[in-house]
């Protein structure tokens, strides 16, 4: 029932973008372009070109960093803007940034709060000055959080037919568009999230996925 109310709250969001002319509204998760230098354009944002600092002028809106530090030791720096509307939607907004192992090193040595996640990670809050370094980091992923849940046929009428579809868990499949560099992960209780990121770093976001504890997938 709740992913039915949710997605029939969707189905008339979707209306407003014109049933004729799905493109008439600008900003929506499914309008993924590749530009000439070979990058990804969703939400006006060039993933493996724009910057935290210019994502934060886009957004309007400052986002708390943090590194996350995964129960096998790996590190990643994400960005974590929160609730925005874009076009018609209200989504939450990830961003992964490109950060080297020196850097990952020096902000998790440095963090000023360290909270334990469900999956068994820690997610490590970044240090006010190391936040001011970070500004002028390149967005590697972004994450796209819908606040209400797509259903999958509406899903197929608005990105397509994905290349592969690959099950999680009992409840979550990962689907795998790589011709729009996009993954979603689709959660039949609710709780969507689609991934994007540039043709270049595409597989090792498929890698990224398919390794993902069940808990984290839930999270």
């Amino acid at each position: 029932m709740k992913r039915f109310l949710a997605g029939f709250c969707t189905l008339l969001l979707l209306s407003a973008c014109g049933k004729s002319d799905p493109q008439a509204v600008d900003n929506l998760p499914w309008q993924v372009a590749k530009t000439e230098q070979g990058t990804t354009q969703v939400f006006h944002v060039e993933l493996g070109k724009t910057t935290l600092r210019q994502a934060i002028e886009l957004w309007h809106s400052f986002p708390e960093l943090a590194v996350m530090q995964s129960r096998t030791n790996e590190y990643s720096l994400e960005a974590y803007f929160g609730k925005q509307r874009l076009g018609v939607f209200e989504a939450k907004l990830v961003a992964e940034l490109v950060a080297d192992a020196a850097t990952l090193e020096k902000f998790s040595t440095e963090h000023i709060k360290r909270e334990p996640q469900a999956s068994g990670a820690w997610r490590l809050t970044v240090s006010e000055p190391n936040v001011k370094l970070a500004n002028d980091f390149i967005i590697k992923y972004l994450i796209y959080i819908p606040v209400v849940n797509y259903e999958p046929d509406m899903i197929r009428a608005r990105f397509g037919e994905s290349a592969e579809v690959v099950k999680l868990t009992d409840t979550v499949d990962a689907w795998f568009y790589p011709e729009k560099s996009l993954a979603m992960l689709i959660d039949a209780k609710g709780g969507d999230m689609f991934y994007y990121s540039s043709p270049q770093d595409f597989a090792q976001l498929k890698e990224k996925i398919l390794k993902l504890p069940a808990e984290q997938v839930h999270e």
